[in-house]
């Protein structure tokens, strides 16, 4: 596998194709359509020698010229070649393939006895793509009538699926019963003698089908789905309100309509940081008023107002004193300080231009931004300065971290592309990749994440602040827009607006990186989560305008712990790490790498992989199993697996880890059977539960004894095992306190619904 090029898809060993007058055949609309592309005119010239001489079911032939012509706009456009450009990553990763025109022909078969009226065709829908949703179904579409039950007959699928046939005219679709497993290379196969007409004619082949399944979160395996959220609406807003949590955790709408109560008259001159909130100034409900900043109290009852509506708001670090951009005299703005329930509101400094943007860092120094590419601060006494400028680059800084630290800088309109990352105390920038929009911070200001518009469907991204070790999370549904993200205090947690082709938009929750969704609820135009990370509050759609609601995150403790099996950077690293090596993104691999090697030991022209499992070690290390996968082609018909096992430790200068060692097997056809694409850890004090997931549907009697738990001393755990189907995975829970990490066994007697036992023994070690 060695001559397989990582970056570009075309296969080695292509050959020049002879000129159209020399073969003694030329189509002028072919040869100017497929000209610079030798090997797609070559593919016509074949399709047109094969070409049977009577003519073909006149739908079928449409169907074929209008998915050639479709395909071959679409190619052209994306400078396609031959073979698809995989860009695929795990479970915290997508997948991107380019589909050639060659990939919507299927089959092209003959009856050996040279008759030309029984060929058969067919065309497939998902043929050599490697992002087909996990949801589609299969088509196949034969030119002419089939024995339909012979057919089904000799379909194989591996991964094993359980799945139901159905017929319209001609087409065959193949339906999962339990959905496709994401992230999964696919084969799909007909064998030679029931690729049968109803004329009695077969084909001079079998017929194979190989794809792969776009990088979906994993399923929720109690019920197939994410939880809803259940929401509590707090009051109206204004149009475009932005919201923050206060310190104590009520919820704030910087630009609300304050149907409550609202303190009095303000007081004059500067706040002191040793003031407190003055209950006894607060004053009858006030209706209607015009929009204010608005605090809806954690532990309930009436909202208050803290002071007039702004485009920037944030609390001081001691929770304190409260920072607001308020609208200016001649279109700047106003930046005033006040106690964190609103009283005493003196302005700081007067900005010419409207702040967007304003952070703290420190208790006595406030950061923001000006619509310029400066980031400028001021202390409490109202001096002013500027901290750094964004040199070499033209744009408007629109969002800063908490802490001021980073900023992130929006191209201009007119120029498109995508933002910088500016940071503050270098006056340093780089790039986030793609067309940035949609950023966002998490509570820490260590991470930053935005969604990708230069990519069709755009994609959820995701990366330290100091470091480009960029990672791609799966969303919810792969095909849809996304818009609003947000992140939790310490980034483990993600928040977005997905908008499908068809039906309503949803609020997503998702865990990081895994993306494995959490919650869904209402579409939302902005969002932020509680300082705590156990709610979030939005603003939705009512029937009366803007509403602020909130809600609380089912099981939040519970994913937390599931997350942090590794401590939290080291699980960064592995997921940028293995997706850098899908993409072949030998700069990534060189700075997580710390000198394993791993551009060079990385096996080329990889299209997906799993992180199997990951555990933390005595020494502060942690060890990962991975395995890297290059989909099967109309060529290579087996998709090739390496194995690959991981060690990080942590970087004291970076505070983060990096990938230390690495040992990669080589390249090798994959086995037929079952597989474990991800084992997952979770520890309570009275608890331990493993969940295993798996691409093919299991036969659930092999499970009985098939999963064993050791401890960390040695002795077997006394463990009941449950199966989902429609998330294919198997929960192992065993009732008592375990410490350190275990091992999972699974024996060899666990089979699929096809009769095919598991490879292996499969052995690894799990963090708890």
């Amino acid at each position: 596998m060695a001559g397989r090029g990582r970056r570009n898809g075309r296969s080695p060993g292509g050959h020049d194709v002879p000129p159209s007058w020399l073969t003694g055949w030329f189509d002028p609309e072919l040869n100017e359509l497929f000209r610079g592309d030798p090997e797609l005119m070559e593919t016509a010239r074949l399709l047109h020698e094969a070409r049977p001489q009577p003519e073909p079911d006149p739908r079928y032939r449409n169907r074929l010229r209008a998915s050639l012509m479709a395909e071959a706009v679409r190619t052209r456009a994306r400078r396609a070649f031959w073979l698809p450009r995989p860009v695929h990553v795990a479970w915290g990763g997508t997948a991107v393939g380019v589909v050639a025109i060659a990939a919507t022909i299927l089959a092209l078969v003959h009856n050996p006895g040279g008759d030309h009226q029984t060929t058969i065709t067919a065309l497939a829908n998902v043929a050599a793509q490697h992002a087909v949703s996990p949801d589609d179904v299969i088509t196949i579409a034969f030119n002419q009538p089939m024995d339909q039950q012979t057919v089904e007959s000799g379909v194989r699928i591996q991964p094993a699926t359980q799945v139901t046939y159905s017929w319209s005219g001609n087409d065959l679709s193949i339906t999962p019963l339990h959905h496709l497993t994401g992230n999964t290379p696919y084969t799909v196969s007909i064998d030679q003698q029931s690729v049968r007409a109803q004329s009695g004619a077969t084909a001079a082949a079998p017929v194979h089908i190989a794809f792969g399944t776009a990088s979906t979160p994993p399923r929720s395996t109690a019920t197939g789905s994410a939880p809803t959220l259940a929401v509590t609406a707090l009051g109206q807003v204004a149009s475009g309100s932005s919201l923050l949590f206060a310190p104590d955790g009520s919820v704030v709408s910087i630009n609300a309509i304050p149907a409550t109560t609202s303190p009095s008259a303000p007081a004059t001159g500067t706040p002191s940081p040793a003031g407190s909130p003055n209950a006894s100034a607060q004053a009858a409900p006030t209706l209607n008023s015009s929009p204010s900043i608005v605090e809806y109290p954690a532990a309930g009852g009436r909202p208050f107002v803290l002071g007039e509506a702004a485009t920037a708001a944030a609390f001081s670090p001691n929770s304190d004193l409260l920072a607001a951009a308020v609208a200016g005299s001649q279109g700047g703005s106003d930046l005033v300080l006040s106690f964190a329930d609103g009283t005493q509101p003196a302005t700081l400094i007067k900005s010419s231009s409207p702040i967007a943007a304003l952070a703290w860092s420190s208790n006595s120094t406030i950061v923001y931004a000006d619509g310029t590419s400066s980031v400028r601060a001021v202390d409490l006494s109202g001096v002013s300065r500027t901290l750094s400028t964004a040199t070499g680059s033209t744009g408007t800084l629109t969002t800063l971290a908490p802490g001021g630290r980073f900023a992130y800088l929006a191209p201009p309109q007119e120029a498109g592309g995508g933002g910088r990352l500016l940071d503050v105390s270098t006056g340093k920038s780089r790039a986030l990749s793609g067309s940035a929009t949609d950023v966002a911070f998490s509570g820490d200001g260590a991470t930053v994440a935005w969604v990708d518009h230069s990519q069709s469907p755009p994609r959820l991204e995701t990366e330290p602040v100091d470091s480009a070790a960029l990672l791609t999370v799966s969303t919810l549904d792969p095909s849809a827009d996304l818009s609003h993200v947000a992140l939790s205090a310490h980034g483990e947690e993600a928040a977005y607006v997905v908008h499908p082709h068809s039906g309503a938009s949803q609020l997503v929750v998702a865990q990081l990186p895994s993306g494995t969704p959490v919650a869904v609820g209402p579409a939302a135009a902005d969002i932020a989560f509680s300082p705590k990370g156990d709610r979030v509050a939005f603003v939705a759609t009512t029937q009366l305008g803007p509403s602020v609601e909130v809600a609380r995150i089912p099981g939040a403790s519970a994913s937390s712990q599931a997350a942090s099996r590794i401590p939290a950077a080291a699980n960064t690293t592995l997921h940028a790490f293995v997706d850098a090596q899908v993409r072949g993104d030998e700069t990534v691999l060189d700075a997580l790498g710390s000198g394993a090697g791993a551009s060079g030991t990385t096996p080329a022209g990889l299209t997906r992989a799993y992180i199997i499992s990951a555990a933390s070690n005595a020494n502060g290390t942690v060890t990962a199993r991975v395995e890297l996968i290059v989909d099967p082609t109309s060529k290579h018909n087996t998709p090739e697996t390496a194995d690959e096992t991981l060690a990080l430790a942590p970087d004291a200068s970076a505070g983060s880890y990096v990938v230390t060692s690495l040992d990669v097997s080589s390249l090798h056809d994959q086995i037929a059977g079952p597989h474990v694409v991800d084992v997952n850890t979770t520890v309570t004090q009275d608890a331990l539960t493993v969940q295993v997931s798996f691409d093919s549907d299991l036969d659930v009697s092999s499970l009985k004894n098939a999963i064993k738990l050791i401890s960390s001393n040695g002795d077997s755990l006394a463990a009941v095992t449950a199966y989902d189907a429609d998330s294919r995975t198997a929960t192992v829970t065993y009732s008592g306190s375990v410490t350190g990490p275990v091992t999972v066994i699974i024996a060899t007697s666990l089979r699929d619904v096809d009769g095919q036992h598991l490879p292996a023994l499969f052995q690894t070690r799990a963090g708890a």
